[in-house]
């Protein structure tokens, strides 16, 4: 029974373009971690760093969109209605299907072939503010794929 509601949350949260029933899945979504996910906390300051990125694409969302509804103006920017709306659905999305994933791994719903992969999309999560760090200290790309292959083998 969770893995068929889970699978209609997943497929709602895909495909609706309501933002109130996009919240309503994120409050059901946490509502079920909340039950089911013991880890929940854990894995809430794991977001921290995530949600800084997501908030970074809210600029560039509203300054690409730049028609519709202005609410008002910063420096040379119109942030229009559109542009928030824009933003705050596809930001909803993304919460919404990492708080489903959270409670797809915490009850093993996915097959072993599935699940390790699902290990090593966490651990490049985890990784990303280290490679911010190295980012900074100018090193090329190809010390950033060495340094998260490296960092994956040690936790594996």
């Amino acid at each position: 029974m969770l893995k068929s509601s889970i699978l209609v949350l997943f497929i709602l949260n895909l495909f609706t373009k309501d933002m109130r029933l996009l919240g309503l899945l994120l409050l059901v979504g946490l509502g079920l971690n909340i039950f089911f996910n013991k880890d929940m906390i854990k894995n809430i300051k794991k977001l921290k760093f995530l949600i800084f990125i997501y908030l970074t694409t809210f600029i560039a969302q509203v300054y690409y969109h730049q028609e519709g509804e202005v609410l008002f103006k910063l420096f040379n920017i119109y942030v229009t209605k559109g542009g928030i709306l824009n933003f705050a659905s596809s930001f909803l999305r993304i919460i919404n299907l990492i708080v489903l994933s959270w409670l797809v791994n915490t009850q093993k719903l996915l097959p072993k072939s599935l699940a390790a992969y699902q290990q090593i999309i966490e651990d490049v999560i985890e990784l990303i503010p280290e490679v911010f760090k190295i980012f900074k200290s100018k090193r090329k790309i190809k010390w950033f794929f060495r340094y998260i292959l490296s960092q994956i083998k040690i936790k594996n």
